[in-house]
C-alpha cells in the first residue's frame, strides 16, 4: 500500500521488516508495524492500525486532540487530526488519527521520529492521505 522507499525515507530505517495482521479470516487489514531489522532490540519506525469499532469515543478523540495540541487534518482528509507525543521510550512520535463521520471506524498512523531532516507530521499526513480511501472510506 505504501512503497518500500517511502517507508525507508519517512522512518529513517535502512533495513526493516514489516509485520501485518488481518481480521475476519484474513480478509480485512487490521495493522502493520515496521521495525528495524538486524538489531537485537529492534526499534519501531511505523505503526498503522484500523479499528472497527473505534476504541475511542467522540469525546475521547476530542480530548486526545486537545491534550496533544493536535491540528485538524486538511479539509479533504477530515475528520481527524495530527500531533506529536512522547512514547514510553521518550521518543517523539508523529501521529494521525482519522475516523469516519459516525465515529465507528478509526485509522491511526504513528511514525517514530528517527529520520533526520524529515517532517514526520507531514509524512504521517501523506501516508494517511494514501491509506484513507483504502482503509477508512470503505470496508477493509
Amino acid at each position: 500500500m505504501i512503497s518500500a522507499n517511502a517507508i525507508k525515507i519517512a522512518t529513517g530505517l535502512d533495513h526493516y521488516a514489516a509485520y501485518g495482521t488481518k481480521r475476519d479470516m484474513g480478509r480485512r487489514f487490521a495493522s502493520c508495524s515496521v521495525r528495524e531489522e538486524g538489531v537485537s532490540d529492534s526499534s519501531l519506525g511505523l505503526i498503522i492500525e484500523v479499528f472497527e469499532p473505534s476504541p475511542i469515543s467522540q469525546e475521547g478523540l476530542e480530548n486526545t486532540k486537545r491534550s496533544a495540541r493536535g491540528t485538524d487534518l486538511p479539509a479533504e482528509l477530515r475528520p481527524g487530526f495530527v500531533a506529536r507525543r512522547k512514547n514510553a521510550k521518550d521518543k517523539t512520535v508523529a501521529f494521525v488519527y482519522g475516523w469516519t463521520s459516525d465515529y465507528k471506524r478509526l485509522l491511526m498512523i504513528n511514525i517514530i521520529e528517527n529520520a533526520p531532516g524529515r517532517d514526520s507530521v507531514a509524512d504521517a499526513t501523506e501516508f494517511f492521505r494514501q491509506l484513507k480511501p483504502l482503509l477508512l472510506d470503505r470496508a477493509t
